[in-house]
């Protein structure tokens, strides 16, 4: 009887310890479940959030890209001598050399220029500087007729009666566009040209004037490509800090790459796409040996989840400053970007009200000879060396930013004399001139500037710029490597400046 007891106690410890045992793996097991689930919601959001911000990223750096094709255009299409030169047909050979060839094919590297009547009569193609036939115009002209018949409908719904003829409607100033407005007949898309991905615009060839005579009411179109080179996409990828961005149709499903419309053109069959940069993988590599481990003991897993989301929080937060610092920065120089500019003089004219700033518009003089002659690493190197003397000579004073390519520009709060303002212009034209040291070698550039202040030179800050742009102008046609303030310029270098601008 007492071995039947003892049996049967020994029994229920054996049932116990198995349901405490089982209790325990249960719990455990909960407990790994609990923070695999958590962990892998984290992993995820953190994962969309970068993913997103890179796309508002991306699409931000193509919507750059494609501002600057049709600021490069409109110095063609938005000029007196484009527009004269069509007055009986198509240009002659001479203005295809010089302007269409010599200049925007060689500056701006368009590798198709085509001028054309809405009805295709009539057609001049330009291809890599080179006229061609009227049969190989009109087949790329199909690639972009859709874009042909919105700018043609949008040349005609900005025109009105006047002194007999048509006026073109006026672009509305926005003062807080560095950039002159233009009117609204550009269109603009992304296609795919000779089997390379490209910026395409349309635009009606108009004079400065905007005043269209009646005989000439009938536009002629021009259409632009700027192909999407390796060496943008590298520089893009640089300045955004993304992998194997380039273009992929819309239809690809590839696991890990990131797409998003860009350009804004519902014919584009091709999307942006690159690889994230995703801090998923790198905590699941690092997480998951952890986790195994510190399951076993319920004090050790909760000190291991503190830690580890702890981490993760300090990740998104490094991820998130690293993101808004590329949004506002130039990743070259450190410098701020042109949407950081805006946004400091943005709010000294919200919280100044009225006090004076000024605004010093610098240009690199023979940059371009260096990037050509010594490569893009050189000319990194120049810009990161000039960013900061121009730093260091500016000090607390001012901050300096660099506005895209070799253009840079300081702001200066406060009542400033003519005289200091020139003073530390010419300065930093010296800085410039100061050869740089390079892979044995001494590069030599030059710089000009352009001072304006306000309120004595505008009421807004576009009329500030516009003004620190025409003595910038000034300065580089008096010989460059010199300083002139906007007080020392007539009117006529003004209008001649806006009109360079604008080209």
């Amino acid at each position: 009887m007492a071995d039947k007891t003892q049996n049967g106690r020994s029994g229920r410890r054996r049932r116990v310890n198995c349901a405490i045992r089982a209790a325990a793996l249960m719990i455990i097991g909960l407990f790994g479940a609990a923070n695999f689930f958590v962990l892998d919601y984290a992993i995820e959001r953190a994962d969309s959030f970068v993913a997103e911000t890179e796309r508002t990223l991306v699409r931000n750096e193509f919507s750059h890209q494609i501002d600057q094709v049709v600021q490069y255009q409109s110095q063609l299409s938005f000029w007196d001598k484009s527009f004269n030169a069509l007055a009986h047909g198509m240009p002659d050979d001479k203005f295809v050399h010089d302007h269409m060839r010599d200049w925007m094919w060689s500056d701006f590297g368009f590798s198709w220029m085509i001028l054309t009547s809405p009805d295709g009569e009539t057609i001049l193609g330009v291809h890599r500087g080179e006229k061609v036939s009227e049969r190989k115009a009109r087949e790329k002209l199909q690639w972009v007729s859709d874009l042909t018949r919105r700018a043609e409908r949008a040349y005609r719904a900005a025109l009105s009666p006047d002194r007999g003829g048509w006026q073109v409607a006026r672009a509305k100033e926005d003062p807080d566009l560095l950039t002159p407005a233009l009117p609204e007949i550009h269109v603009s898309g992304m296609r795919l040209i000779d089997r390379v991905m490209s910026i395409v615009v349309v635009q009606a060839v108009v004079p400065k004037s905007l005043y269209i005579p009646a005989s000439r009411l009938e536009p002629t179109l021009l259409i632009t490509v700027k192909p999407v080179s390796q060496k943008m996409l590298s520089n893009a990828e640089q300045r955004l800090g993304v992998h194997d961005l380039g273009f992929t149709p819309i239809v690809t499903e590839e696991p890990g790459l990131a797409m998003t419309p860009v350009g804004g053109d519902a014919y584009n069959p091709m999307v942006a796409s690159w690889r994230p940069n995703m801090p998923g993988s790198f905590v699941w590599r690092s997480a998951l040996p952890q986790i195994a481990i510190f399951v076993l003991v319920f004090a050790a897993v909760m000190l291991f989840v503190t830690l580890r989301f702890s981490a993760l929080v300090k990740a998104l937060q490094r991820s998130e400053a690293k993101n808004a610092f590329l949004a506002r920065h130039d990743p070259l120089t450190g410098l701020k970007n042109r949407s950081g500019f805006d946004d400091d003089v943005r709010r000294i004219i919200a919280k100044g009200n009225g006090k004076p700033f000024a605004i010093l518009a610098l240009d690199l003089d023979r940059f371009k000879a260096v990037n050509d002659r010594h490569g893009h690493a050189a000319g990194d190197a120049v810009l990161q060396a000039v960013a900061r003397r121009f730093t260091e000579r500016v000090g607390t004073e001012g901050s300096v930013a660099r506005l895209g390519g070799d253009e840079f520009s300081v702001l200066l709060t406060g009542d400033f004399s003519r005289e200091t303002l020139v003073e530390l212009a010419e300065a930093l034209v010296r800085d410039a001139q100061v050869p740089i040291a390079y892979d044995g070698q001494l590069l030599l550039i030059g710089g000009s500037a352009g001072i304006a202040q306000f309120p004595d030179h505008g009421g807004s800050l576009h009329d500030v710029m516009v003004m620190a742009d025409a003595a910038l102008y000034a300065a580089k046609h008096a010989g460059r490597n010199r300083a002139v303030h906007a007080g020392d310029i007539d009117d006529g270098v003004v209008v001649q400046a806006g009109a360079a601008r604008a080209a």
